[in-house]
C-alpha cells in the first residue's frame, strides 16, 4: 500500500509539472517569445480577463512588448486586422512561426 502511495504521489506531481509548463502563461519561455515579435508576420490574439492580464503582466514587460510591435508593422497591421489595438496586448507566448498574444 506504501508503494502505491508513492507511485501516485510521483504520478500526480510529474503531471502537475507537465501541465506548468505547457501552460500558455510559462515564465520561462517569456523571453524567447519577447524577441520573436520582431520577426513574426502574424499572430492569433486572445482575449483574456483582468485576472490573467494582471498574471501576464507580471511575467512580460508589458511597455517593451507593445514597443516592439510597433516597431514590427506587419505584425501591427495582422494585429489590427483581428480587431485589436497594440495598447491592448498584455502578453506574449511561442516563437515567430506559431505567436500567440493576450489582449485585454
Amino acid at each position: 500500500m506504501k508503494m502505491f502511495k508513492i507511485i501516485a504521489v510521483s504520478a500526480t506531481l510529474l503531471a502537475g509539472a507537465s501541465a506548468a509548463y505547457a501552460s500558455p502563461f510559462n515564465v520561462m519561455g517569456g523571453l524567447n517569445s519577447l524577441t520573436s515579435v520582431d520577426q513574426a508576420y502574424s499572430a492569433s490574439v486572445l482575449t483574456v480577463n483582468g485576472g490573467e492580464a494582471d498574471f501576464l503582466r507580471f511575467d512580460n514587460d508589458v511597455a517593451s512588448l507593445q514597443a516592439r510591435i510597433k516597431s514590427n508593422s506587419i505584425l501591427a497591421r495582422n494585429i489590427e486586422a483581428q480587431g485589436y489595438s497594440i495598447d491592448q496586448i498584455v502578453g506574449v507566448d511561442g516563437n515567430e512561426t506559431g505567436l500567440t498574444l493576450y489582449a485585454l
